[in-house]
Parts: structure tokens; C-alpha cells; sequence
């Protein structure tokens, strides 16, 4: 059975429940997360103190976690309103993200400082146990998972490579989903109807259903979320009339479904899939230029993400050991269609037909540079992944002082894109200008054949077959496997020190195909009419090991201290290839930034973290306060370079970079349904070494990294009957300036600090609840990010104002 098969029928399976859950809910009201499937009303005093998370691949106590970490439950992800990684960039310390071209679902994440924009990931994500991480090869940005039913949230702060490999330098963050209980029967049904500023209305709702079908035996659990967000960036015409209202409307499908089978006590199966589909009807760019929320492409740019993905978990326990199994497959495809007007029909227009035909210049910059371009791009990532460790468990030998794990890991990955561009007529257009085909014009020996017409000259290139001014077919594949263990040895009395390793093999191979004016003469490039010319094909074969150390002690029972030491690691991988030459389309760019060599391939980069930290709880439990410091040496730095006139990106490793930071994190109970909590982080990342000071100079800021973030947090219960209470949230976060760009002239170079207050009011009756709420209460308007794409300056600001009414019905 074929992968594609297999994947749609999953599909269909999950289409069938979606449908389902959709009978269940309560018309168009709608919620932005659904939580789990019983909540309770009112919460109760803490008195354990005591929040489980599975950072190391075992269930502990928060505290004893000798990692720099947070973790927001599925009822604090949904009292926040916490929707995507821009959210989640407020609410904990030491996260930022950068938006590629200010799309929603198209965000590059980014935690204390390890900022990447190109080459593989610097940030690890997981959907329970199996990752969903992808490389930054084609701009799709990480997955956004939109789950209803999340039961929390952990974000790991510095590297994880000893348990989580290679591609988390910066940190992992993993969502850990609700598993399916067999105690009772639950149903969750949440609806959320809003308004946005400069928009209008949005919709959601989403469901939540347990099931118990063979007592203690078997159990199912289903949830569903449909969304519709409007839109507040407005399309305007090239002369300035207004085309249409809020383009950037988008909408999602959300569903998730899993069993827990428990043959009996020793043994638990969990399948479970998911499926995702975010459709953007524009993106959220627009151009400053114009004016706040105003763009006038030429070509809109839609874009629709599907992800799905398959998984099987089997925990056996083995009397001296726990055994686990975790399989995964994922199939995410990711299409969007881009304005390729200036950077396609207008390079054409002034840099290649004006230099040759001057007397046409005209014609050249006021026709033919301005005919629509349509850029498509489509992308297909499928990985399957399966890990197998064991772990020690209660009755292991040494299990008072020595908690272990061992395992290994494999996965297959295959990136397919293709990227498709055409100039609307310009064969007809500049026949009916010239009064000739191109191929019979200067075009062609200027830039096409230049002997073509002179004896044995050949025969000329079609320059755009059927319009087309370039086509890239691209395969890369990947296999890697390794092995890991980490021990945690308790020496003496409140002393412990984890030891762990990861080694890794992997093995890569890229084949490339591309035709079309702006890719003549470029390797793998094919000529139209003629017989196939071989591909461009590149492989290599890397290797990694990860080590870590970690030193910890109890100062006192609720109060501890630890020390440590760990190397991250990233993948190379292939780049362009970009035509090369003097004469090319990027000619003059490479030539301002010395680059002498094509640029096909980059190499992997590792980094080593020294961290010292603190984890407290006092006045039993009452106060909370988490702080940490670190410092990181990054080597070879995998980055993005710009070249601005040609339109193109390639990766390059940079050089070195050194990064300093702190961050803290407090929460008190002041009295009984009133907290306060707060968290800030700072961070100093500069390149300290430069491959190529003309692409990148020593002393300049790593991009996209904040400088300082804070927030600060009030939660008031106050208790109307014994079954009822009002719960009044507002959060405060700041985020301060950061620097987009190595180049000092790009429009992103500098990007200003903002500061984003939302605030919410809920009555919970029970297990039910109403809320009001509002994000981004004082309408924060600051034009975070400027990006340059394909040659033009977009503008990025934080989601407008948006102001809602949500309810939540529990059984």
C-alpha cells in the first residue's frame, strides 16, 4: 500500500469523526481551544504544590526538573486565549518568533536567542512523542498546531539534544494532548463569537467527546475545532481605489482522535491521529508605503497548510523496566501563491530588456514590467519516525538513587517542492511591442544562445516556454538514526547528577531540476525542446554527538539549585541552486557580497550551553519563583543571505556567535483566589566571528532576538455561591526592539519594542462557563516587522484589537 493511500484514508477516517463532532455542537458560536473533557468550576487551593510534566521522557515533579522550563495547561492556553506561537511568544520567558512574510501559520520560532531563519530548525516540536519538526528550506515556517484538547504545553529552554536530537539548540516545546480515560464519559462544547478593529466578525467552535467503551479496558476520545478569522488588511488597486475589505481572512479545521487500550495492567496501546488544514485567503502583510493594513499586489496571495499525522504508542511494563514504542507519520503539503510582479516582470522589464533595446524603455517599464506575475509554490514533507527506549520505573535495581533511560531512533524525511512562475503573456506582449518573437530578437543572443543564427550556431533556447520565467522541481531525502541514554545518579543526600549522550548518523541526498529564463544556465537547468539534461544532485553523509551533564541539589525541600552543560546540533543541507555568473540575474548581488562560489550546500552547526538556575517554592506553596542564566557559544552558524536585487535567498554558514542571558519567572497566591504572576528574560546573542564580513560583520546582533521581554499577570476568584464564580484575568507583555536583518540598509534592520494587555472576564457555573474578553486591549498599531520579500518592503504588526464573547458546556 502506498504512502498517499494510507494518508487518505486517514484523512477520510478523520473527516468522519470531524463530521460527527460538527452534529454535536451548538450552532456558530465558537472557542478558541476546548479544554479537557470534565474541568472543574472554582479552582481549589494548591496544597500539593506538585505540576507533572515528561521533559525527560518520565513523569516528575516540575521542581526536581533540573531544566529551564514552562508549561501552560490546556485550561491556561484557553483562559489566555493563546491561539499560535505569536501568543505563546508573550506568555513564557526566553520565546520570540519571526513571521515569514507576515503569515499567519508561517512562523519561525525562536527561544534564548538561537535565531535561524534558513537551514534546518533551531527549535524542536512534538506532538506527544513524535516530532513534527521541518526544515526552513522553502519559507513554510514551523507547524502550528491548533488542537482543541491539549492538556499543557511544556517549552524546554536551551538544548535538548541528549533526549530530543538534533534541531533543538535553542529548546523544544512539545503539546501533550488529553489522553482517552475509561473512567467516566466526558463531552466538552465550546463556542466563541468576536469582532476584530479594521475587521469584523469571527466564529468558532469546537467539541470534545470521551468515550469508555470496555471498562477499564478501552476508551476513545475525539475533538474538533472549526475557525474563521476576518480579515483587516485592505486590497487597493495600482491607481489607489479600494478593491476590497479585510483580504487576509482565514480559517481552520482541527481534529484529533485516540484510544487507550489496556489489556491489562502491564500493558497500554495508544493510537492516535490528527488532522489539520489552515487556509489563508491573503496573508496579514501590507505595505507602509501605502499606509497602516493597505497593500495593492498585483497577484493575491493565498496559501493553504494540511497536516496529518498518524501515530502508535505502546508502553509495556517489564518488572525491571519500561518499555516503549513510538511510531509516527506525518504528511504536511504546503501550497501558497505569491505576487511575483516586481521582482519576475519587473526585473525583466528594467535590468534585462533596457539595457538592449534603451529606445523601448517605455514600453519596457511601463508595460511589460507591470504584467502580473503568479509565483506558486507547493511543498510536501513526509517523515516516519519510530523510537524504542526503555526506561528504569519503581522497582528497577538502585531505584532509590539511580533513574535511567536508553533508546533509539529513526526517521525517514522527503521535502518535494516545486515553484512555478509565469509573466502573464509576455510572449504576445512583446511581440505586439517588438514585432518579433524574443527568440529572433537581441533577447536571445543577449541572454539565451548567443551564437544562435551564426553558422552551427545551435538553435535558440525558448526563453519562457508558455510564459514561464521559472521552474524548480526539488527533491531532498534524509535518513538518520541514533542512539541515546541519560542517567540521573543521586550520590549523596539532596545531590544528583545526570549524565546523558545522543550519537547520530545521518544521511542526505538533493536532486534538482529547473527551466525558464531567470534559470539559464544554472545547474540541473533544462533546455525547452531539447532532450533532459541530467539533474543537479549532491548527498552527504554527517554525524553528531551530544553530551550532557547536569549537576543538582536540594538546598532545602522545596527549594534547589543545578548547574549544567549541554551541545546542540543541526543538520547541513542543500541550497538553491541560484544561478551563478556575471551575467546572471543575481550577478551584481553576489558580486557586492564577494561571494566567488556558487552557494549549493551548507554545512551543519553546533553549539555548546553552560546554564546555572534555580527552582523554589515558598511559604508552602504560596510563592513560586524559577530564575536561570546561561551562556552559549554557537559555531558555523547556519543563516539566511538576501540578495536583494535578484529576489533569491540562499543559506550560507556566517560564522560564530556568542549569546548571554537570564530569565525568571515568579508566581504568588497573595491570598485565596488572587495571584500575581510575572516572568522577564534578557538576552545579548552578536556574531563574534564572520566567514564573510560583507555578508555579515562581527559585532552585529543575531536576528530576531529581543533584546529584554516581560509580563506580568493578575488572577482574581472571587466566589459567588458555592457552584459559582467570577474569575477576572488581565496579562500585561512586553517585547523589546530586535534586529532583522545583517544588512544595515534592508528595512527590517531595526525592529521597535510593543506591548500587548489582554483581559478577560468569566462567571463559571460548575463545570460550564461564559466569558468576555478582549486581546490586545489598547490596540497596539506598531509595525513590528518590515521584511524585504522578493524585493518588497512588507509591513507586520501584532493582531488588532479583538474583543469576544465565549461559552463552555461540560458533561
Amino acid at each position: 500500500m502506498t504512502v498517499g493511500k494510507v494518508a487518505s484514508r486517514r484523512i477520510a477516517f478523520t473527516a468522519a469523526t470531524s463530521a460527527f463532532a460538527l452534529l454535536l455542537m451548538p450552532g456558530p458560536g465558537m472557542a478558541q481551544a476546548a479544554p479537557a473533557a470534565s474541568a472543574p468550576s472554582a479552582p481549589p487551593a494548591d496544597t500539593s504544590g506538585e505540576i507533572i510534566v515528561t521533559a525527560q521522557k518520565r513523569s516528575e515533579d516540575i521542581r526536581t526538573v533540573p531544566i529551564s522550563l514552562s508549561v501552560l495547561s490546556g485550561n491556561a492556553l484557553q483562559d489566555q486565549k493563546i491561539a499560535n506561537y505569536d501568543d505563546l511568544s508573550r506568555a513564557v520567558p526566553g520565546v520570540a518568533f519571526n513571521t515569514v512574510a507576515g503569515e499567519e501559520g508561517r512562523t519561525n520560532i525562536v527561544i534564548r536567542g538561537v535565531s535561524s531563519t534558513s537551514g534546518a530548525s533551531t527549535v524542536g516540536l512534538y506532538l506527544d512523542d513524535v516530532s513534527i519538526t521541518v526544515p526552513n528550506f522553502y519559507r513554510d515556517g514551523s507547524i502550528e498546531v491548533r488542537l482543541p484538547d491539549i492538556a499543557r504545553v511544556e517549552v524546554l529552554r536551551g538544548p535538548q539534544g541528549t533526549l530530543y536530537g538534533d534541531s533543538s539548540e535553542g529548546g523544544t516545546i512539545r503539546y501533550i494532548t488529553n489522553p482517552a480515560s475509561a473512567d467516566r464519559f466526558g463531552a466538552t462544547l465550546t463556542g466563541d463569537l468576536s469582532t476584530t478593529e479594521h475587521g469584523g466578525g469571527n466564529a468558532a467552535t469546537s467539541a470534545t467527546i470521551n468515550l469508555p467503551v470496555i471498562a477499564d479496558k478501552l476508551s476513545l476520545r475525539a475533538s474538533v475545532n472549526y475557525q474563521h478569522d476576518s480579515g483587516w488588511v485592505d486590497q487597493y488597486s495600482q491607481t489607489g481605489a479600494l478593491q476590497k475589505l479585510g483580504v487576509n481572512s482565514s480559517h481552520s479545521l482541527t481534529a484529533h482522535v485516540s484510544a487507550t487500550y489496556t489489556p491489562d495492567s502491564t500493558l497500554t496501546i495508544t493510537p492516535a491521529f490528527f488532522y489539520q488544514r489552515a487556509i489563508n485567503d491573503d496573508n496579514a502583510a501590507f505595505y507602509p508605503d501605502l499606509g497602516l493594513w493597505k497593500q495593492d499586489k498585483e497577484v493575491p496571495e493565498p496559501s493553504q497548510d494540511t497536516f496529518a499525522l498518524g501515530s502508535l504508542t505502546i508502553r509495556k511494563t517489564m518488572g525491571f523496566a519500561d518499555l516503549t514504542s513510538v511510531s509516527g507519520y506525518y504528511r504536511r503539503i504546503a501550497t501558497r501563491q505569491e505576487d511575483g510582479t516586481y521582482f519576475n516582470s519587473g526585473a525583466f522589464g528594467l535590468f534585462f530588456l533596457d539595457p538592449i533595446y534603451p529606445q523601448y524603455q517605455a514600453q519596457n517599464d511601463g508595460i511589460i514590467a507591470n504584467l502580473p506575475s503568479a509565483v506558486h509554490i507547493r511543498t510536501q514533507y513526509e517523515q516516519f519516525s519510530q523510537e524504542l527506549r526503555l526506561s528504569s520505573n519503581d522497582t528497577s535495581a538502585g531505584a532509590s538513587w539511580l533513574k535511567w533511560v536508553a533508546g533509539a531512533y529513526y526517521a525517514t524525511q522527503k521535502v518535494h517542492n516545486t515553484d512555478f512562475q509565469t509573466i502573464g503573456n509576455v510572449n504576445s506582449v512583446f511581440q505586439s511591442i517588438y514585432g518579433t518573437t524574443m527568440e529572433n530578437s537581441l533577447v536571445e543572443t543577449t541572454y539565451g544562445n548567443p551564437a544562435y543564427g551564426q553558422p552551427g550556431g545551435g538553435p535558440a533556447i525558448t526563453l519562457f516556454p508558455g510564459n514561464v520565467d521559472e521552474s524548480d522541481d526539488r527533491t531532498y531525502r534524509q535518513q538518520q538514526y541514533a542512539v541515546f541514554g541519560q542517567a540521573s545518579i543521586a550520590f549523596a543526600r539532596g545531590w544528583k547528577l545526570d549524565l546523558g549522550a545522543r550519537y547520530s548518523a545521518a544521511h542526505e541526498d538533493y536532486n534538482s531540476v529547473e527551466t525558464g529564463f531567470y534559470q539559464i544556465g544554472n545547474l540541473g537547468y533544462q533546455t525547452p525542446g531539447q532532450p533532459a539534461s541530467a539533474p543537479y544532485l549532491q548527498d552527504a553523509t554527517s554525524h553528531a554527538f551530544l553530551p550532557k551533564g547536569t549537576l543538582y541539589h536540594d538546598l532545602a525541600p522545596t527549594s534547589s539549585v543545578y548547574a549544567s552543560i549541554a551541545k546542540g546540533y543541526r543538520l547541513g543541507g542543500p541550497t538553491g541552486p541560484i544561478v551563478f555568473g556575471l551575467t546572471s540575474v543575481c550577478g551584481g548581488d553576489f558580486n557586492n557580497i564577494g561571494q566567488t562560489t556558487q552557494p549549493t550546500h551548507f554545512d551543519g552547526d553546533s553549539l555548546w550551553t553552560y546554564e546555572i538556575g534555580s527552582k523554589n517554592d515558598f511559604a508552602n506553596h504560596r510563592i513560586r519563583f524559577n530564575a536561570s542564566g546561561y551562556l552559549t557559544n554557537w559555531k558555523n552558524i547556519q543563516q539566511q543571505i538576501y540578495l536583494p536585487t535578484c529576489g533569491y535567498y540562499f543559506t550560507s554558514n556566517v560564522g560564530d556567535a556568542r549569546i548571554w542571558g537570564a530569565e525568571a519567572d515568579v508566581s504568588v497566591k497573595v491570598m485565596r483566589g488572587f495571584s500575581l504572576s510575572a516572568t522577564a528574560s534578557a538576552n545579548n546573542a552578536k556574531i563574534i566571528r564572520s566567514n564573510n564580513p560583507i555578508d555579515v560583520s562581527v559585532g552585529q546582533h543575531l536576528i530576531d532576538v529581543p533584546g529584554f521581554t516581560a509580563s506580568a499577570g493578575v488572577n482574581y476568584l472571587h466566589q459567588v455561591t458555592p457552584t459559582a464564580a467570577l474569575v477576572g484575568l488581565v496579562n500585561y507583555a512586553y517585547t523589546g526592539h530586535s534586529y532583522g536583518s545583517y544588512l544595515l540598509t534592508d528595512t527590517n534592520y531595526y525592529n521597535p519594542g510593543y506591548s500587548v494587555v489582554n483581559a478577560s472576564l468569566a462567571l463559571r457555573f460548575g463545570p460550564h462557563e461564559v466569558s468576555v474578553y478582549v486581546k490586545n486591549l489598547f490596540d497596539d498599531k506598531t509595525i513590528i516587522q518590515r521584511p524585504e520579500i522578493n524585493t518588497v518592503t512588507e509591513g507586520y504588526t501584532v493582531h488588532p484589537r479583538t474583543i469576544g464573547l465565549s461559552l463552555k458546556l461540560v458533561d
